[in-house]
Parts: structure tokens; C-alpha cells; sequence
């Protein structure tokens, strides 16, 4: 078997804390010598994790970028590693701080700091799933075959991931966090707090001032309705009005059938009992902790450690985002890499959506103004007439662009980019790959292809920046 080893980074700019972990993929061909090769990532890494330190601001609504980008120059350092040695990896900006002034500008700088191919991005949904595949909860449901449920609190925002056989699920997020309220010094002075922190208190009886000084008590009350919101999201009580409020994109569709519930991010060492630390951060996650620890999760449920807590995110970032493409490619002199390309979703899973094919590519290329990737389901293996009858629809609909991308799910990319390449000739630039899932909305990063040309490895980012600053 031949193998490639590539270096990760994972850089996770939240609302507390910013960390960068530094992993080690294995690339493998696990085909036979006599088939078509098939690479996939067999092994991760993690060779180095920076220490976790708090996320630089200028004020209260705008990202210190000179600082941040210095912090990162130094784990760089740290680990004896430089941008040239990056071949993967993601910066992302997550929970609150993804809601600064800023915050699109600091991931696009920072991106250059590590290597040719890197996603920049942010958002509740794809924080949720790399955190829950960071933690190792995915592999947990794949393995041990029952539901499990990953809740990855920060700073700033609680998200949540189903996970079932180790695929996601369903996912939500939730304004609930340990930075939402923080103190001055090592009493329980409240320096400041959110808006989210706010609705909370009021609900729970504690209407907060800034400079009021919390006794346990009233601590207790917040930290335990923040805890039965996130009771009601796993569905274990009625959703309430304050659910509502509190949800940042959409909710953890219900009925949730998790078996098992995992808890990751900055407050989950204080959910299993490892608060040592949290004083030194000055704010509420020690009392929030300790409330999820006391929950319906741990009386009604049964509740694991994952591998990975505090780091999980950002593991997921670094060593779980990419995806390799399948086990058949059509490339033709394309200009990689290729950030950020919308997906362009058009539907062709069976022989009647031929008929409407054209037109639906024409669309796409409209919406997006010819820039995106044209996507496709596609069918098992599909038959020599519908592949000659799809090749000279899709060669008509995609002439009249200079981009010509195609990402299907379906293992048919060969056979489909030799008819185009019939249609098109060879000094037409065009790509086609397969192994690829994209859904609507979702945009990919095509990278340079790795392991002498036979993968390619792409990033799906969905719902990047869902949320703008100031809503």
C-alpha cells in the first residue's frame, strides 16, 4: 500500500479562547494493485497543540488582528513548523467572536499563514459538526452503533450534533456559554455580560447590572436555566419562549434520539469535574459546568467523556474537514486551487431529470454569476446511454462559462469527463470528481491534488458567517 503523510493545522478563533493544534494525515491507497485506486484518510495525528489562550480584542465589537496574527506566529515557532509545511487545514472564527465587526477580514489574513490550501470560515452548523468529529462522538456512534448527541459549549455559544452510525444528523446552537457573563478579578463582580446572558438572568428571576456583585445563589439560578434550555433542546423537556430567543440559526431537530450525550469545548471540563483552571478566565463557565453536571443529562441520560474536550473544535478544523475525492477523477489543465466555489446544486439521481438538465445548469451559473462548481448526485453505476445523454446536455449548458467544475456523489466522474472531453476537446480546462456529498448552500475549497494526481482533497464549508455582526 502506498502511503502520504500531510501536515494539518486547525486554528479555532472563539470567544474566550483562541487555540491551534497541528495533526499529521496519513494518506492511503487501500485499493489492490490490479483496481482503481481508492485513497482515503487512514490515520490522524495530533503532533502539537499550542496553549490555549485568550482571544486578543481591540473592543468589545472588533478582533485585535495584530495580536491574534503574532499568537499564531509564536505556535507556529512553538511547534518548529512553517506555513510552506501546511498542506491542510481550516481557520475558523467561532461563537461570538464570528459575530465581529472584522471578523471575515482576520480569517482571510490569517489564511495565508497556512499553506497554499486552507478554509477560513465560520458558522453554528459546521462548528457543531467538526466539534462533535473532533471529540470523537462521531466515531463513538459509529463504532459502538447508538445515537450520540455531542454538546461543544465555549464561550459563547452551545452547539449541538446528532450523530447516527457516525454521519451527522441533525444539528442546532444555542447563545450559551461561559463568556456570556464575566466577572472583574476573582470575585463575583459582574464586569460585563450579553445580551443572551440578559434574557437569561431576567427568566431566571436575576435581573443583571453591571457591577452587581453575584452571591452563589443567584449564580445557581442563571447557570441552572441555562442548563434546562440546553434540556430542552436534547428534548428532554417542552421547548420554552427563552429556547426560542436563545437559538442562533435553527434548532436540534426533534425528536432527539440520542442514546448517548457527550460534552466538549471550554465548560466541558467543568461538566466532568476539572474546574482547576476556569477561575483564571473570569467568567461564568465554572457555575455553568457545574449546573449541566447536575442535569437531566446525567439522571436521565447516560453521559461519556469524548477523547477530546477543550480542543475538539479545533481537532475537527484541522484533521477532519477535508474530504478526499473518489476513486475516479477527469482533470483537464485546471488552475488550482479553487477557494471557495458555491455549490450549484442541480438535481440528476435518475434518467427523467435529463429532460430539464440544461436549463437547471443555466440556472445555477446565473444565481452564482458563473462562479461555482455544478453539483450533482448522480446514480450508481449509471448506464453508457445516460451518461452520453447527460455529457451532451451538461457540455451545452457549461460552454458558454470558462468555469467548468462538476462534484458528484456518485462514483461516475471518469466515464462522465471522458464524454465531455469528447464534446469539449483537450484544451478545454475542466474538472470532475466524485465522492463528493454538497447540499444547498454549501461553497468547497478544491486543493492541489495530492498522492501523484489520483485525489484531491476538498473542504465543505456550510453556512459560513450565518450570523453578521450586530444581529
Amino acid at each position: 500500500m502506498q502511503e502520504e503523510r500531510l501536515l494539518s493545522v486547525g486554528i479555532d478563533i472563539g470567544t474566550s479562547t483562541t487555540q491551534c493544534v497541528f495533526s499529521a494525515l496519513t494518506l492511503t491507497n487501500t485499493a489492490s494493485s490490479f483496481s482503481v485506486p481508492r485513497v482515503s484518510i487512514t490515520r490522524k495525528e495530533v503532533i502539537w497543540r499550542a496553549p490555549v489562550r485568550l482571544t486578543p480584542l481591540a473592543d468589545a465589537d472588533t478582533i485585535d488582528a495584530q495580536a491574534l496574527e503574532a499568537m499564531i506566529r509564536r505556535d507556529y515557532k512553538g511547534a518548529g513548523i512553517t506555513p510552506a509545511d501546511i498542506r491542510l487545514g481550516a481557520v475558523i472564527i467561532t461563537g461570538e467572536t464570528a459575530r465581529k465587526k472584522n471578523a471575515r477580514a482576520v480569517t482571510q489574513a490569517l489564511s495565508g499563514m497556512a499553506g497554499d490550501f486552507v478554509v477560513a470560515t465560520a458558522g453554528p452548523s459546521l462548528e457543531s459538526i467538526l466539534a462533535g468529529k473532533g471529540s470523537g462522538a462521531a466515531q463513538m456512534s459509529k463504532t459502538g452503533g447508538k445515537p450520540v448527541l455531542n454538546l461543544d459549549i465555549g464561550g459563547g455559544t452551545a452547539n449541538l450534533a446528532l450523530f447516527v452510525h457516525g454521519e451527522p444528523a441533525g444539528d442546532g446552537c444555542l447563545d450559551i456559554g461561559g463568556r456570556l457573563i464575566r466577572f472583574e478579578g476573582d470575585d463575583e463582580t459582574v464586569l460585563s455580560f450579553t445580551q443572551a446572558a440578559a434574557l437569561i438572568s431576567k427568566d431566571a428571576g436575576v435581573p443583571l447590572t453591571r457591577g452587581m456583585r453575584l452571591n452563589p445563589a443567584q449564580a445557581k439560578a442563571i447557570a441552572r436555566r441555562m442548563a434546562e434550555v440546553l434540556e430542552e433542546a436534547a428534548g428532554f423537556s417542552p421547548r420554552t419562549a427563552l429556547h426560542e430567543a436563545l437559538t442562533v440559526g435553527h434548532s436540534l431537530p426533534l425528536p432527539c434520539e440520542a442514546e448517548l450525550f457527550t460534552f466538549s469545548g471550554g465548560v466541558a471540563d467543568c461538566v466532568y469535574g476539572g474546574c482547576d483552571d476556569a477561575l483564571s478566565f473570569h467568567d461564568f463557565g465554572r457555575y455553568l459546568g457545574q449546573a449541566i453536571a447536575g442535569s437531566m443529562f446525567f439522571t436521565r441520560g447516560r453521559v461519556l467523556r469524548p477523547d477530546e474536550t477543550g480542543h475538539a473544535t479545533v481537532i475537527g478544523a484541522g484533521a477532519y474537514s477535508v474530504t478526499v475525492s473518489g476513486s475516479t477523477i477527469c482533470c483537464q489543465a485546471t488552475p488550482f486551487p479553487l477557494p471557495s466555489l458555491p455549490a450549484g446544486k442541480v438535481l440528476l439521481n435518475s434518467a427523467e431529470h435529463l429532460e430539464g438538465l440544461e436549463a437547471a445548469i443555466g440556472e445555477q451559473y446565473r444565481m452564482y454569476e458563473g462562479e461555482c462548481a455544478i453539483c450533482f448526485e448522480g446514480i450508481h453505476s449509471p448506464s453508457f446511454d445516460f451518461i452520453e445523454s447527460a455529457a451532451e446536455r451538461i457540455a451545452r449548458a457549461m460552454a458558454p462559462f470558462p468555469l467548468k467544475v462538476l462534484i458528484l456523489r456518485e462514483d461516475m466522474a471518469k466515464a462522465l469527463g471522458q464524454a465531455l472531453m469528447r464534446r469539449w476537446g483537450r484544451s478545454t480546462p475542466f474538472l470532475c470528481i466524485d465522492g463528493i456529498a454538497l447540499d444547498y448552500g454549501d461553497t468547497v475549497d478544491i486543493g492541489m491534488p495530492l498522492s501523484e494526481g489520483r485525489v484531491i482533497p476538498v473542504i465543505v464549508k456550510t453556512l459560513a458567517f450565518a450570523r453578521e455582526a450586530g444581529r
